[in-house]
This record gives C-alpha cells, sequence and structure tokens, in this order.
C-alpha cells in the first residue's frame, strides 16, 4: 500500500473510532472450504452470494474500495471466472479475478461505501477444475482516500473552501435581511407613534392659530417702527426681530390642519400624508418586515448558520484526510 494511502487510512481510522477505514474483508472463492476436493484437483467450486458490510463513518472527501486478489498454489485454469460486485445505489461491476490482479469500486459520487452484494456471476465456476494447492481469496479493503496526488488533493481543498465561502455569504445576506426587516419595523413603529404626535388635538389647535397670527408676526418682525410709550426694556432690538422672523418662517413647518385631514375631515396615515410615490416604497418595505416574513427570514438564517457550521467542519476534516497529499 503506498504510503500516502496507508497514512490517509490510519488517520481516518483514528478520526472515526479505531476500525473506519483499515477494514478489510477477506472472502474466499477457491479452496478446499469451497470446491470439492477429488484426485488432488478441486471441483464442483461454488461461489455463494453474499452482502458485505462495511464500516459507516464521517467523510469529507471522496472515497473508493479496492478489492485485490489474493492466489497462492496451481490455480491455472482455462475458464474465465468471475463474480459480480455491486455497491448499495450503485451499479454492478463484473471482476475476472484470476486474470485481473484487483479493481476499484466506487459509490454513487464518490461517496462512502457500507455494502456490497458479491454474486457470482460466471457459468463455469462449477465446471472448473484447479489443483489442490490452489487458494484464491478477495481481500476488500473499504474505503480509502479516492486521491493520488497534491494537485488532486489541493482541488478538493478549494471546492470545499469556495463551498464555505458561498454559504458564508449567504448565511450574511440573511442575516442582513433579518437585522432589516427588524430596523423597517422599529422605525415604522418610531415613525407612526411620531406622527400620531404630530396629530393630536392640541397640534391640530396650534397650527390653526399659527395661521391666524402669522400676519401679525410678520408685521412685528418686519417693521421698525414701535409704539409710542413702550419701556425702553421692552423694545425690540434687531438681533429680537431676527429671530421672529426665523420663527414665522419655521412655524410654515408645522403646516395647517388641512395638510393633515383628508376632506371629510379624518386624519391621514403617515403614507397618505407622504404621498403616492412615497406609499409604494413603505408598501415595499413593509412587506418585508411582517411578522410572517420574518418569521421566514429568521429561520432561513438559522439554517444558513448551520450550512456554515457544517461546511467549516467539512473543510477542517477534509484537511486532516488529506494532509499527506497537502504536507510537502
Amino acid at each position: 500500500m503506498p504510503k500516502q494511502t496507508l497514512f490517509g487510512a490510519l488517520l481516518v481510522s483514528s478520526l472515526c473510532g479505531g476500525t473506519a477505514l483499515a477494514q478489510t474483508t477477506v472472502i474466499d472463492v477457491i479452496s478446499p472450504a469451497r470446491c470439492t476436493p477429488t484426485a488432488g484437483r478441486l471441483t464442483r467450486c461454488s461461489i455463494p452470494t453474499q452482502t458485505l458490510t462495511g464500516t459507516d463513518f464521517m467523510t469529507a472527501v471522496p472515497m473508493r474500495t479496492v478489492v485485490q486478489r489474493a492466489l497462492s498454489g496451481n490455480c491455472s485454469t482455462q475458464y474465465p471466472l468471475e463474480v459480480m460486485l455491486t455497491p448499495a445505489g450503485g451499479s454492478a461491476t463484473r471482476y475476472s479475478f484470476l486474470s485481473t490482479p484487483s479493481i476499484v469500486l466506487r459509490g454513487l459520487d464518490r461517496q462512502l461505501l457500507t455494502s456490497i452484494e458479491l454474486k457470482d456471476s460466471s457459468t463455469w465456476t462449477s465446471i472448473a477444475s484447479f489443483a489442490d494447492t490452489c487458494r484464491v481469496s478477495l481481500n476488500i479493503d473499504w474505503n480509502q482516500v479516492d486521491v493520488d496526488s497534491s494537485s488532486q488533493a489541493q482541488t478538493l481543498i478549494q471546492d470545499l473552501q469556495a463551498d464555505l465561502a458561498a454559504k458564508t455569504l449567504q448565511r450574511n445576506n440573511l442575516e442582513a435581511l433579518l437585522d432589516f426587516s427588524t430596523a423597517y419595523n422599529f422605525m415604522g413603529e418610531l415613525s407612526n407613534r411620531f406622527y400620531a404626535e404630530l396629530t393630536t388635538e392640541t397640534m391640530m389647535d396650534l397650527r390653526a392659530k399659527s395661521m391666524d397670527s402669522s400676519n401679525v408676526l410678520l408685521k412685528v418682525a418686519i417693521t421698525c417702527e414701535q409704539p409710542a410709550g413702550t419701556p425702553p426694556e421692552l423694545l425690540l432690538t434687531d438681533a429680537d426681530r431676527e429671530l421672529l422672523n426665523q420663527l414665522f418662517f419655521n412655524l410654515g413647518t408645522l403646516g395647517g390642519p388641512g395638510d393633515y385631514t383628508h376632506p371629510d375631515g379624518s386624519l391621514k396615515t403617515v403614507r397618505d400624508f407622504l404621498g403616492d410615490e412615497a406609499k409604494v416604497v413603505i408598501d415595499k418595505l413593509a412587506g418585508r418586515s411582517t411578522p410572517a416574513a420574518r418569521a421566514q427570514y429568521q429561520a432561513q438564517y438559522q439554517a444558513a448558520a448551520l450550512a456554515v457550521v457544517a461546511a467549516q467542519q467539512k473543510l477542517d476534516l477534509a484537511r486532516l484526510q488529506l494532509a499527506p497529499w497537502l504536507t510537502p
């Protein structure tokens, strides 16, 4: 076994409980136990159909299972014996074990294999004859790291890093959306309360009075002459008139009672007050901050946050599993 394969096997084995990747299953196919010894020959051999199981464990990188033939003695024969190997959920592979030293089995998407069906797929097994010294077995080395070079290992790491970055971006976007929804909900509540204060009976009365007195206030502010007999301490200075001018123009920001009411006298809402163009934008934003929408954002964010944690753990495990190929 190459150094990287052995190291990877021992490493993943230690990570996953001691027997994870070092597992080997030995299947006897040609021997006195599988054949009938007759006059120094082995005849009428039989290979029973059986399901082989491997240990399940966590892996962050692709896996391959290697089936190797172990042969001893004189196994010369004219018959091409073979078995069919079918991983759970995968495609069957024919293995002519007398002529082929080994084959590689891979699960769907190179995932971990935990089950393989072995079945005799040759019509010659019961007819073939071997010298009684012949012994053939199949050694199934389960779930080795499916990497042969540093460049392959680095590509796997880069793919996992890209996956982590994509999941992190998705989580951050959902977090921002959740924050936005919460902030808009707060600002909407704040603006509604503020608007309510602007439309109290007192404020509406103040607006009416400001309109009634605005002309008088303007006349006082801009008139230089002052009533005769005014005590000196009550005379308006230029600075006083400047302040009155500012007060006059600021009163305009209060508007009139009609600015806050409909023609029928009912109060306008914040949307009504801001106008039709603003209402479209407000309605879009408000649609993002409903309780149902916030609950959905929260659930999506929590799922995305867990996905980031899982992606980081997978990357960390991959770095450990691929250490022999990543370390110079």
